[in-house]
């Protein structure tokens, strides 16, 4: 199978990296660890050895062939370098070039994919300077998968938790191009709300985060496809590799979506606005005491439906955002837009609606077949739905 460095950094999750090294080696893969010295304090070397049957690296200038420069070595065996878990630390020394232990040597003189796991405190997560960190390593190329909500050792309950084992050991075999069932193909996403302006500084939309859209975009540029995102404003940094349209108003994304008809997949997952306004201000509305203002609403261009009834050869997946009756509004969308298929989600239940980080979906087909993914973070609901559409494209 594959040649995979596990870099482990110092944290109380790092013990799960011992279960990851196991479930790798299980699946055939050969696995040599790198620790840095704060991981030692949770974790012994003798572990990973034990399970690995391979030395265990732990510094830079310990040589054990002098005929080999060990961190030069390591990467140019290595298919794949993945991080788990990845400390804020070590996050920002990669960033910002600081290389001081093995670990970091190794990731400076690599030239194979990166992925990297995050684990902290949640208030550390969301630091400004962790997330810019972050997204400076991703437009790098670095992979990331993201931090899950659960328990977390200081007590919280909270987004912090490292991924679990088995979706980090399919992240990691995804990146491994083991599956490139869409190479070559165009992808077209919609993603986030859009923003229908009232006056300069108000507008109607949604509380869509994006979430969804942009790791259906991941999940189908690591199967080999030519993703565009045609995005509402959201605050998400766009995937490695994938093309990113910005966009503010339904009619803004109804223009974009109709340069790019010539895609082979379109995917629409954007929480577009039904409705628009008629006669935007073009000065702040003031309050008058005892009057309410009128706003006149017209609907917007269904842009879902636009392209099932004018696309010659893309596969149409829309999706279905509903709170009541959900299945029926989706099956009533799937022979009105005269899509291919829809996933339908209920966006009542908040924890896995807009703004959230899992999903419940199902797919609705044209062929009456159905689906469906039982709750889970976007990210694998992403792979779920690629898994799922990879026959019915035409190849």
């Amino acid at each position: 199978m594959a040649n995979i460095v596990l870099g482990v950094t110092g944290g109380i999750a790092s013990y799960k990296a011992i279960d990851l090294t196991s479930k790798l080696i299980q699946r055939g893969h050969a696995v040599r660890v790198v620790l840095t010295d704060n991981t030692m304090e949770f974790v012994t070397p003798l572990a990973f050895q034990a399970i690995s049957r391979n030395h265990v690296y732990i510094n830079t200038f310990l040589e054990e062939d002098p005929s080999q420069i060990a961190h030069i070595k390591i990467g140019e065996w290595a298919d794949i370098i993945a991080v788990v878990p990845v400390t804020a630390n070590t996050i920002g020394k990669y960033a910002n070039g600081i290389y001081d232990n093995m670990l970091l040597n190794v990731l400076a003189a690599n030239t194979k994919p990166v992925l990297m796991a995050p684990a902290m405190n949640v208030h550390m997560l969301r630091q400004d300077s962790v997330q810019e960190n972050i997204d400076k390593l991703r437009t790098q190329g670095v992979e990331f998968i993201d931090s899950e909500t659960g328990f977390l050792a200081c007590g919280y309950n909270a987004k912090g938790r490292l991924a679990d084992v088995p979706k980090i050991v399919e992240k990691i075999e995804d990146m491994l191009n083991l599956k490139k069932d869409y190479q070559g193909k165009k992808v077209l996403i919609t993603a986030g709300p859009t923003r229908e302006r009232l006056d300069p500084i108000r507008f109607l939309s949604n509380f869509s985060s994006g979430k969804m859209g942009y790791s259906i975009a991941e999940a189908f540029k690591n199967r080999g496809a030519l993703v565009t995102i045609v995005s509402g404003p959201v605050n998400l940094s766009a995937p490695s590799g994938v093309k990113v349209i910005n966009v503010e108003s339904t009619d803004d994304m109804f223009q974009a979506v109709k340069e790019h008809m010539d895609a082979d997949i379109g995917i629409f997952t954007a929480a577009v606005s039904d409705f628009t306004v008629k006669h935007p201000e073009s000065n702040k509305i003031k309050k008058q005491r005892g009057q309410v203002p009128s706003i006149e609403l017209t609907e917007t261009t269904d842009i879902l439906k636009y392209v099932g009834h004018n696309s010659e050869s893309m596969y149409v997946v829309g999706f279905a955002a509903e709170t009541h009756d959900v299945k029926n509004y989706a099956l009533g969308k799937l022979e009105s837009k005269q899509a291919d298929a829809i996933i339908m989600n209920d966006v009542s239940d908040p924890s896995i609606g807009m703004n959230s980080d899992e999903n419940e979906v199902t797919i609705l087909f044209k062929d009456q077949t159905e689906v469906h993914f039982e709750r889970d973070t976007k990210a694998q609901i992403a792979n779920n739905i690629a898994e799922s559409l990879k026959d019915r494209v035409k190849k």
